[in-house]
């Protein structure tokens, strides 16, 4: 029992460290901004150039992807807000941008998109065509919004203020306020008034 209490110290020690004198420094260095009070496991993997800013309070579990798409006129942005917690290998792909409000918590295996990843012409896919900038829209998750393990985010949607998306869920419409949507693609299931909604 002391052996394995030993080993675990060892371990969670040599994590802290590594979080204190690697990751952290490594990611504060390459966001526009960061807050007070950032934990982060792992650093995260990030792909292309654009803004990235993190509130205070923020927690990094696992490793999580933030892709930012080449070639827009603007610098695409991820914005995540006051204690936002995201899960272990989550996605976030930005063409335009993701705003993400405050105590929003994001479960492990979420993606959130603002674009399709590619053309919708296929002539255009088949000639290695860049993403046309009118095809992204912006995705925004308001305060106090939970986002269940492996949901899909897609672009244009706006997830309300303290609403529930379930578990493995597609959205691809917003979801109001105080709701709770569930399914692929995603459906209200129980409005803001805490009804069960007719599917």
């Amino acid at each position: 029992r002391l052996g394995y209490r030993a080993g675990v110290a060892l371990v969670e020690g040599g994590t802290f460290l590594r979080k204190l004198i690697w990751v952290e420094p490594v990611l504060r260095s390459i966001c526009e901004a960061v807050g007070t009070g950032l934990r982060a496991d792992r650093l995260p993997y990030i792909r292309g150039r654009g803004r990235l800013r993190f509130g205070n309070g923020v927690r990094l579990s696992g490793r999580s992807c933030f892709y930012f798409t080449p070639g827009m006129p603007e610098p695409p942005a991820i914005w995540v807000g006051d204690e936002v917690f995201i899960g272990n290998g989550c996605t976030l792909a930005a063409a335009n941008r993701i705003e993400i409000g405050a105590h929003v918590l994001i479960s492990a295996g979420v993606r959130i998109h603002d674009n399709d990843g590619h053309p919708r012409e296929v002539e255009r896919r088949r000639a290695g065509l860049p993403l046309d900038p009118g095809e992204a829209q912006p995705v925004k998750i308001e305060d106090g919004a939970w986002i269940g393990a492996e949901a899909i985010v897609l672009k244009g949607v706006t997830i309300g203020r303290n609403a529930i998306v379930g578990a493995g869920a597609v959205v691809t419409r917003n979801v109001p306020a105080d709701s709770v949507a569930a399914g692929n693609p995603a459906q209200i299931v129980r409005g803001a008034a805490g009804a069960a909604t007719p599917r």
